[in-house]
């Protein structure tokens, strides 16, 4: 199955160069994440004792009902140390992968800055790089207190 992009989408994602993929594991339907489209559901069956990526729209729904499967939402743990995420762009650039902003990388060392990390403000999402407005957009009320404290601290220094 192949996925069309509008010629706005492809302008957006031509110079990014790491595209966070996903694909379905019933249907192949393919999803960007780089594009801000909604990311497809992470699922164990507990019946087949195997691990599935699901789109919403059909097959989540098919293993439910027809195919009897017995999903669990994978949740990690945050006592594992995860690996830093890269940047997307060209030497120390990246960008947000909601709005596209483009924003500045952790000096040359080829990483994203804490602040656009959404790991760092405690929210398990799949979109692995997020500017600050993105971020108080969609996820500000399940901030802490201290990383609301934070946050505010950012916007009135004047970072993206």
């Amino acid at each position: 199955m192949t996925e069309r992009l509008s010629w706005e989408e492809y302008q957006r994602i031509k110079n990014i160069k790491i595209l966070d993929l996903q694909i379905c594991s019933y249907c192949a339907k393919l999803n960007i994440l780089n594009l801000g489209w909604k990311a497809f559901g992470k699922w164990y069956c507990e019946k087949e004792e195997k691990e599935h990526v699901l789109c919403w729209e059909f097959c989540y729904k098919v293993c439910l009902n027809v195919l009897g499967c017995e999903l669990k939402q994978i949740r990690k743990k945050r006592t594992e140390r995860e690996q830093t995420v890269a940047v997307n762009q060209k030497y120390y650039k990246s960008s947000c992968y909601l709005c596209q902003k483009e924003l500045k990388g952790a000096g040359k060392h080829g990483i994203i800055k804490n602040r656009n990390d959404p790991k760092f403000w405690g929210i398990g999402s799949s979109y692995k790089i997020m500017c600050l407005v993105c971020i108080g957009k969609r996820f500000y009320n399940r901030l802490s207190a201290g990383k609301r404290k934070t946050f505010k601290k950012y916007l009135k220094r004047g970072y993206e």
